[in-house]
């Protein structure tokens, strides 16, 4: 039987059951950073030490989450962190699909038509075969590096003297249902190919492309409160989304942000800018819909191009590619063969997560006539998954038992005038490529009025998570970049009812040493009662065990590449804590007020010790879950991983420091800070602060101080009456903690959660001299007292009709 493909060793540990062994490494000569300018926002540095950034991830419930919003957070994350790598289709695919497979693969396709090449400069005796053979030569100097290539060989350059095409590409303007029949019919023909290639019939496909059921409306599950649009043009879902039929017509049921392996934008314009902005935006709700993936999975196609994404925790991978071009054509091939027999593995799952189905009703637009979308036939045969998973809503309490549960969730219909397919006009009309109808002269943000229909969705959901019977996800702060931090509710091995919070986060290797420190000084003193001490499940840099890293396991490059690469390298950290009750769960104002002087206490405390904690806000206190014997209420401060050692007795033998009081003083400042770091300084993600609950000399780029947590905690207190209108329901608050108060898929922000005002609202977006301005001027002495007097309607407002 024919090999199949050499296989990929990581530097950190190696692959199993594969057929070869033979070792590979990344051709860094083919990882170049993005060209300045190219979606880059400048954001403010001003040492060595990791800079602030905005950030889509950590967003309070009651932000705005449009699309323009999330587009520009996403944009300032992934500052200095896109790069261009020539060889990721080799690294994402190569073991399923060889270079030298999909040059035969090509091969046949010239013969039959499926592709041509035509001679651009005649009569040089040039012939298709030797245009063949040189394309084959690009790619291969292209991709990663075998361990019997000299790693010194430089990459030919090459004239083009040929022109590639696909003649059964769907034309301009690119319609969405013949673009995945397409890619279908690539991948069927390629691996039909590729069996009689390799004269083994156990190439098995295991995923496939589709179009959405719903053209005008966003995507189910994507965890997302309202307002963003999240429509892909295609995506990639399991074999078992698809009938079982010839027609391989897919389930809608599947449809849904859960089950995506890859999200896709069509483009008909040749400039591909758009679409990868929108792939971002829906990368991001892949993570956020399936926070457990190391990492997300995109892509963009268009009439002559082709680029493929992947994004992890230290940022984004992309290789683009032109269809007019031989290797073009044979990358093309290895990508769209490698998408359908990909495992899991391949598009980021994580092995220490076992992922079940579960059933979830929810509420979405109706239907327009005509919306069934068929693939064409196929010879693929689909397969199915373990079922399981976790409750959807408060009343509806199912066991993990197995048995389906179905709960109403009304889920938001964002239907915006700048299509997900268009160029980004914003106008009623939807422009050139744009497939979507009148429903889309809607204002952004604002839900559909159209008549909802109760459908069943197939929601992929996590049940056990390293080892531990998972409830469900308490919080996910995924976005692209950054730690990604996600916790989960799982029960205790001995009883089952006992639940603990289980923390998985991506940690900046460069901040191992203090989290080190800031546990080994918390081990060296008496538990306090107001601060919730994590426990780790492993030592991350342990030489017993494979370190999960990005820039390691992830992008496979060796350590002295590593250093190459202007961005940080992150590891995997798993915690495990005592599970607390989340302040959106309060029970009346004074609940939450006992939650904050908790707080304070613990805070009071790790100052004592030598502490200091620098991420005080809304998601890092949380409130008693009962009465303890004392009687005391109070709440906790959690969450030390930005958290570092300092002096003890803090609070008692420092003052504040200086602040610039005039405005002249601070639009100096803002006038003669640095805005971008240099060339040869790491651009890192890290932050010290949640954006709106930063405090001012921090977002000023003064050194942190516990002044600026006490600031932070007066932020919490005054968004938190501005982003709730009351409790929940008794009922509600008793079944939601019974339930470890976890976030049924796509439910979501809560009911009682209401939009922050547009004074508010500009704490958390702008560059932070922007946001240290109005901060600034907001809480002056000048303008303290007017400030406030306008915050009496707006409390008023949300609270006014509060029964506790």
């Amino acid at each position: 039987m024919a090999t199949v493909q050499p296989v990929r060793v990581s530097p950190l540990g190696h692959l199993e059951n594969l057929r070869l062994t033979s070792s590979t490494q990344r051709n860094v000569r083919h990882i170049q950073p993005a060209k300045r300018g190219d979606q880059d926002i400048p954001v403010r540095t001003t040492d060595k030490k990791s800079p602030m950034k905005q950030s889509a991830g950590s967003k309070h419930p009651s932000e705005n989450h449009t699309r323009d919003v999330v587009d520009d957070q996403i944009n300032h994350e992934l500052t200095k962190a896109r790069y261009r790598s020539l060889d990721l289709a080799d690294l994402m695919f190569g073991r399923f699909v060889t270079t030298r497979l999909a040059r035969d693969i090509l091969d046949r396709f010239l013969a039959d038509g499926t592709v041509t090449c035509e001679e651009i400069k005649p009569n040089e005796g040039e012939e298709t075969r030797h245009a063949l053979n040189a394309a084959y030569a690009d790619a291969v100097a292209h991709a990663c590096i075998r361990s019997d290539a000299p790693l010194d060989e430089p990459t030919p350059e090459l004239e083009t003297t040929h022109q590639w095409s696909w003649p059964k590409f769907p034309t301009t303007p690119i319609n969405e249902n013949k673009l995945v029949a397409f890619l279908n019919s690539v991948a069927d023909s390629a691996l039909s190919t590729a069996r009689s290639i390799l004269q083994d019939d156990s190439l098995q496909p295991r995923n496939r492309f589709a179009a959405p059921v719903d053209k005008n409306h966003a995507i189910p599950l994507s965890y997302e409160p309202d307002g963003e649009d999240m429509r892909p043009d295609f995506m990639v879902l399991p074999l078992a989304a698809f009938s079982d039929d010839e027609e391989l017509e897919v389930k809608e049921a599947y449809v849904n942000f859960t089950a995506m392996l890859l999200a896709g934008e069509s483009k008909s314009a040749r400039n591909a800018r758009e679409g990868l902005i929108q792939v971002q935006r829906y990368m991001r709700g892949i993570k956020r819909a399936q926070p457990w993936l190391r990492f997300a999975t995109g892509m963009t196609v268009g009439k002559d191009f082709v680029a493929l994404l992947r994004g992890d925790c230290s940022g984004l991978e992309r290789i683009e590619l032109s269809l007019t071009d031989g290797r073009g054509c044979i990358e093309f091939i290895r990508i769209i063969l490698g998408i359908v027999l990909a495992d899991k593995k391949a598009f980021g799952h994580n092995p220490d997560v076992e992922i079940g189905e579960r059933n979830v009703s929810v509420d979405i637009p109706e239907l327009r006539p005509a919306a069934t979308l068929r693939t064409g036939p196929s010879f693929m045969t689909s397969g199915s998954t373990s079922q399981s998973a976790i409750p959807p809503t408060f009343s509806e309490y199912a066991s993990n038992s197995g048995t389906p549960y179905s709960a109403s969730v009304d889920l938001p219909s964002v239907d915006q005038p700048s299509a997900t397919s268009s160029t980004g006009s914003k106008s009623g009309t939807p422009s050139t490529g744009s497939k979507r109808g009148p429903d889309d002269e809607m204002s952004q943000g604002k839900r559909s009025k159209r008549r909802k229909r109760t459908v069943t969705l197939r929601a992929f959901v996590p049940v056990r998570v390293h080892g531990r019977e998972c409830i469900g996800i308490l919080f996910t702060s995924g976005s692209i970049r950054g730690r990604g931090t996600t916790v989960y509710v799982v029960a205790a091995a001995g009883d089952g009812k006992t639940y603990f919070a289980l923390k998985t986060s991506w940690q900046d290797v460069a901040r191992a040493d203090d989290q080190a420190a800031v546990l080994k000084k918390l081990s060296e003193h008496k538990p306090h009662p107001n601060v919730i001490i994590p426990s780790r499940l492993f030592d991350p840099m342990a030489k017993d065990r494979r370190v999960d890293s990005t820039l390691g396991s992830i992008r496979a490059l060796l350590d002295d590449e590593m250093q190459k690469l202007k961005v940080e390298n992150r590891i995997l950290v798993v915690t495990i804590s005592e599970l607390r009750r989340p302040v959106g769960y309060f029970w009346s104002p004074h609940d939450f007020v006992r939650g904050i002087i908790g707080a304070l206490l613990g805070h009071q405390y790790l100052c004592r010790i030598g502490i200091l904690h620098r991420d005080v806000s809304e998601n890092n206190i949380v409130l008693a879950l009962c009465r303890d014997k004392l009687g005391n209420e109070l709440g906790a401060l959690i969450d030390f991983d930005m958290a570092i050692v300092g002096p003890p007795n803090m609070q008692e033998n420092s003052k504040p420091p200086p602040r610039k009081q005039s405005a002249e003083e601070l639009l100096s400042f803002v006038g003669t800070s640095a805005l971008v770091p240099t060339d040869d300084q790491p651009y890192k993600a890290q932050r010290t602060g949640t954006t709106p609950y930063m405090s001012i000399d921090v977002l000023r780029g003064e050194p942190h101080t516990h002044f600026d947590d006490i600031e932070s905690f007066l932020y919490v207190l005054v968004l938190f009456f501005l982003s709730y209108k009351g409790p929940l329901q008794k009922e509600a608050l008793r079944q939601a903690q019974a339930q470890g108060f976890i976030q049924p898929a796509g439910a979501g922000r809560l009911p009682h959660v209401t939009t922050w005002p547009a004074m508010f609202e500009r704490w958390a977006s702008g560059t932070f001299q922007e946001i240290s301005e109005r901060k600034y001027f907001a809480l002056s002495p000048a303008s303290h007292a007017g400030f406030i007097k306008d915050c009496f309607p707006l409390l008023r407002e949300r609270w006014a009709y509060h029964s506790p």
